[in-house]
C-alpha cells in the first residue's frame, strides 16, 4: 500500500530538481548575458567589430544546440553556415568563430523515396 506514495513522492522530487536545474541554468544565462553587456566585449579584426556575446567557438556552438562536430563541419563546408556567420581568426591559430543561431540543413529525399516516383 505505501509503495505508490513512495514513487510519487520521488517523482515530485525529480520534477523539482528538474526545475531548480532549469532555473539556476536560466539565472546562469541572464548573469552571463549581463557581465558581456557590462564588459562589453568585443573582437575587433581589420578594423571590424564583433561583440563576443553574438559569437561563440566551434566546440561550444555543438554543446549549445547539440550537434556532432563533423555534421557542422559538413555544414561549413557545404554552406548551410553563411560565410557572414564564420570567422577565422588568423592571429589565434586559426580559431573560428561561429554566429549564436541555429542552422538546419536542407532535408533531401532519400534514393528509396526518389525511386518510387
Amino acid at each position: 500500500m505505501r509503495t505508490p506514495i513512495i514513487k510519487n513522492r520521488k517523482m515530485e522530487t525529480i520534477k523539482e530538481k528538474k526545475s531548480v536545474f532549469t532555473e539556476v541554468n536560466n539565472k546562469l544565462d541572464h548573469v552571463e548575458s549581463m557581465l558581456m553587456d557590462f564588459t562589453k566585449s568585443k573582437l575587433v579584426i581589420m578594423d571590424k567589430e564583433y561583440h563576443l556575446r553574438d559569437w561563440m567557438t566551434l566546440s561550444d556552438y555543438c554543446k549549445k544546440y547539440n550537434i556532432k562536430p563533423s555534421r557542422l563541419s559538413n555544414w561549413i563546408e557545404r554552406g548551410v553556415v553563411p560565410g557572414g556567420s564564420l570567422i577565422v581568426i588568423p592571429e589565434l591559430n586559426g580559431l573560428k568563430l561561429i554566429k549564436d543561431q541555429a542552422f538546419m540543413a536542407r532535408s533531401y529525399r532519400t534514393r528509396a523515396s526518389a525511386a518510387a516516383y
